[in-house]
């Protein structure tokens, strides 16, 4: 019995979208969790920061600048990092943490360098990149 093409297309497709869907699903997940895990650690100033709490007018200002540059760091940086390790060493949380951390590292220096920062932001960010990227592999592993 010949089958149309159109119908083993369908079939194909409908066989294989509740896989995608889910996976997708997953990663939207990694990717919420590990933002509100990165908003909250810039949330806590660094000491160069905290130092300027009474120089900045409003001191608002100063709030809004660090959340900005938690979402920068998480669009710029984490996203593609974290996408990439995840994507390549699928079924090894190990190995997608590393590749995460080196795509996050060579991401970081460019965007820091760019904004004209130095050694110590890059550190920064890496250090709070790191947690936050942890939670993104714990979320997407395979179980």
């Amino acid at each position: 019995m010949d089958v149309p093409r159109e119908v083993r297309i369908e079939e194909a497709l409908t066989r294989a979208l509740p896989r995608l869907s889910l996976r997708t699903g997953v990663h939207l997940l990694a990717m919420h969790v590990s933002g509100f895990v990165l908003l909250g650690l810039f949330l806590v100033p660094t000491p160069s920061s905290a130092a300027l709490y009474g120089t900045v007018e409003p001191p608002a200002l100063l709030v809004l600048a660090m959340l900005l540059t938690g979402a920068l760091a998480h669009v710029v940086v984490q996203l593609p990092a974290a996408l990439l390790g995840t994507l390549v060493h699928r079924h090894h949380p190990v190995r997608a943490y590393g590749t995460a951390l080196a795509a996050a590292g060579a991401l970081s220096g460019i965007t820091v360098a760019a904004l004209g920062g130095g050694w110590a932001g890059w550190l920064d960010i890496m250090l709070r990149l790191a947690l936050s990227l942890a939670c993104y592999v714990a979320v997407v592993r395979k179980r």
